[in-house]
């Protein structure tokens, strides 16, 4: 079976934190659908770099992926926040024990949706104040893992998170063969 993730998109998103993870799980042999969470495919990020998402998450079926994943970027996770429908999806994955997985500010998305109280986390650090009492433990480690639930820290730490997805997703060896590929730092 292929693993298949999906992303959510919002105006706003951090660019680098959706680029590195998307080209490093497709190097992978990861597939990604990307969706909007607008009533248009078209997404512009924080720096107006414009993706046109795969499909609108209105739109998708949640069963047909393994995992879910968002992109930090201000103003894109103010709009991931404020939506209902993804709040729904975030909750839905964690219920059927899927991959749950969120960078730099977007794990406080997964606070709004209720899911963190059993799982260790790490974000941005400027939103620690705001998710540590939602969470079972707040760390500084630049990717956490625990059960389900990946986090990240930034745009810094975007390549370390994608290659824990990856290694989770398609294992070890195929993680140090696009490391070797793209000549990532171990």
């Amino acid at each position: 079976m292929i693993n298949h993730i999906l992303f959510l998109l919002a105006d706003g998103f951090e660019e680098i934190e959706f680029t590195a993870p998307f080209d490093i799980l497709m190097r992978g042999g990861v597939k990604v659908t990307l969706a909007s969470i607008h009533e248009d495919a078209m997404v512009e990020s924080a720096r107006g770099l414009q993706v046109r998402a795969d499909a609108l998450l209105s739109e998708l079926d949640q069963d047909d992926y393994q995992g879910i994943f968002l992109p930090g970027g201000g103003r894109g996770v103010d709009n991931l926040r404020a939506s209902e429908a993804v709040l729904n999806c975030v909750r839905t994955f964690y219920n059927k024990q899927k991959w749950v997985t969120a960078i730099c500010a977007a794990p406080s998305v997964l606070a709004v949706a209720g899911i963190l109280q059993h799982h260790k986390v790490t974000s941005f650090p400027g939103i620690e104040a705001e998710l540590a009492p939602y969470c079972k433990a707040y760390s500084h480690e630049r990717v956490v893992v625990d059960g389900k639930v990946v986090t990240s820290r930034s745009a810094g730490t975007a390549e370390e998170f994608a290659f824990t997805l990856l290694e989770i997703l398609e294992g070890s060896s195929k993680a140090k063969e696009i490391r070797k590929q793209i000549l990532a730092r171990d």
